[in-house]
């Protein structure tokens, strides 16, 4: 499927309301809306604005068949959220994930348990990519080599110095 349409904040929680409920008329969302937002109500014709946008988009779909109307998310969320953490990290990170990752490590907000998750993942990930793709896992952005015996010694060709390090 091509790439997801831009979304603005209101249209992508009218999405996660879809996806939640996986398909819904105009009352349906904008009670799925308020339930979520701790009971504050948006107008009617607000939501409907806002499902007519998201058709106009393609990123709905209209059964217009019956009445009321029945809308459906045209794009799966785990491609939308593909495409906007691309996108994220294009615009935020210069196209560099590994800044957002070690970012993500470096918080002091992620207790131990999801800092244990992320490593899990890594390993799985690492795991599945078998070890044709072994020799790149290594390679860390920022990493001193000082576990590597092929590294060259401080002071010697390649060395950063300490202000040059950031």
């Amino acid at each position: 499927m091509t790439r997801s349409p831009d979304l603005t904040p209101a249209e992508f929680n009218v999405m996660k309301v879809l996806w939640h409920l996986r398909r819904a008329n105009v009352a349906d969302v904008r009670a799925e809306l308020a339930r979520r937002n701790n009971g504050a109500e948006q107008a009617y014709t607000t939501v409907m604005t806002l499902l007519g946008r998201l058709a106009a988009k393609g990123a709905v779909t209209v059964d217009r068949s019956r009445e009321p109307f029945l809308y459906r998310a045209a794009y799966r969320r785990e491609s939308v959220l593909r495409d906007r953490l691309r996108t994220f990290i294009a615009d935020v990170f210069d196209g560099e994930a590994d800044a957002l990752v070690l970012r993500l490590v470096e918080d002091e907000s992620l207790s131990v348990g999801e800092l244990r998750e992320i490593e899990r993942r890594i390993d799985d990930k690492l795991a599945e990519a078998g070890p044709g793709d072994a020799a790149d896992a290594g390679d860390v952005p920022g990493d001193d080599d000082a576990d590597d015996p092929d590294a060259a010694p401080a002071g010697q060709a390649g060395d950063v110095g300490a202000e040059d390090a950031r």
